[in-house]
């Protein structure tokens, strides 16, 4: 029968047991760190990637809008820095806390910041349009998962002056209705691209060697031929104007009849653009000047008056007899107000009276 000394291990066996195991065991670390760091090196720097790296659009400077002020180029629109408050819900560990601090600098309803600081995205807009003195003060609270970005808004220095002429800039940047509109292509400019890798917060590194930075080109400006002294004194009159007779609205312009600029042109009712979300009647947007059916009248008549004088058919001081009416085929051309039954007329006469007799003896 064997002894039980036989069955006992040596020490030196079993460390020799424990070497072959540690080195199985260190063979399984090599060869898995070999398959993550080099066969599958570039799947898993893809995926660092997508949590770290993110592509920026840098906004550009929109063009500003110029106008004449007694012969000098003064600006009528132009671009003003403000703040948009956001915030990464991912980073708000008390919602509570950080919306009644946000509240406290900015006012508003602390209920809705808190909401939007437990939502599920990674981005959501807390306010917009702050002041430098209001940035300040939310960046001086160093809040975790709140931050800043510095935005360009359009501002109208002249009010409500030429308002449908301009136009306004909505909250995406885009260029609704007049110049800002039919222009947005010229003033809106190249925004510029900023490829960065971002740290855990999200913020961008911008002096990390592997961002890409494509500068933005800033939108052209324009200069207009509106005169603001005649631009305004034809608002004032044409208000006045539409007061006086009760009508619905109006429209006037002014033009410079030798070069044929637009010194002035104006609607009523209007409206300021840098409040244009408080409008409630849309209609007022629109440049009836320019987009709405006009009856012409007894405009005609200073029309054709001004091609009798320009022709030479007759001078300022011509004057003719007025017989009241005139038979064109067979239709009777009357005046509608009373203009003293027939008689030597003149043109200011024509002009003054609005006589359709008048009119139809220049054409004649």
């Amino acid at each position: 029968m064997p002894s039980r000394e036989a069955h006992i291990i040596s020490p030196i066996t079993r460390i020799r047991i424990w070497y072959v195991c540690l080195l199985f065991i260190t063979a399984i670390f090599v060869v898995r760190l070999f398959y993550l760091q080099v066969i599958r090196h570039n799947y898993y720097q893809q995926a660092a990637l997508r949590g770290q790296l993110k592509q920026y659009e840098i906004q550009p400077e929109r063009g500003t809008i110029l106008a004449y002020n007694n012969g000098t180029p003064t600006a009528v629109v132009l671009n003003q820095v403000l703040y948009t408050l956001y915030a990464d819900p991912k980073f708000i560990k008390d919602p509570s806390t950080t919306a009644a601090q946000v509240q406290k600098v900015l006012g508003g309803n602390t209920s809705d910041y808190e909401t939007k600081m437990k939502a599920n995205d990674r981005y959501e807009i807390l306010a917009k349009k702050l002041n430098r003195q209001q940035h300040d003060a939310i960046t001086a609270l160093k809040l975790k998962g709140v931050g800043t970005q510095e935005t360009n808004y359009r501002t109208y220095p002249q009010g409500q002056l030429a308002a449908q002429v301009l136009g306004f800039v909505n909250d995406e940047g885009v260029g609704q209705y007049g110049l800002e509109q039919a222009l947005n292509g010229a003033l809106q400019g190249k925004p510029g691209k900023l490829k960065a890798i971002t740290d855990a917060s999200g913020v961008p590194l911008a002096a990390n060697k592997d961002n890409i930075n494509e500068s933005p080109v800033p939108g052209k400006g324009v200069v207009l031929t509106l005169d603001l002294g005649m631009q305004q004194q034809t608002e004032d009159v044409l208000k006045q104007q539409v007061d006086d007779t009760k009508a619905a609205s109006g429209s006037a312009i002014i033009i410079d009849a030798h070069s044929g600029a637009v010194k002035a042109m104006a609607n009523y009712p209007t409206y300021n653009p840098a409040d244009f979300s408080k409008v409630s009647d849309q209609s007022v947007f629109t440049n009836a000047s320019v987009s709405d059916a006009f009856e012409v009248g007894s405009v005609m008549k200073v029309l054709t008056a001004a091609a009798a004088l320009d022709s030479g058919a007759v001078a300022k001081n011509t004057t003719y007899y007025d017989p009241s009416y005139f038979r064109v085929d067979d239709a009777t051309v009357r005046n509608i107000e009373e203009d003293g039954g027939a008689g030597t007329k003149s043109i200011a006469d024509i002009l003054q009276l609005s006589l359709n007799t008048g009119a139809t003896w220049l054409l004649m």
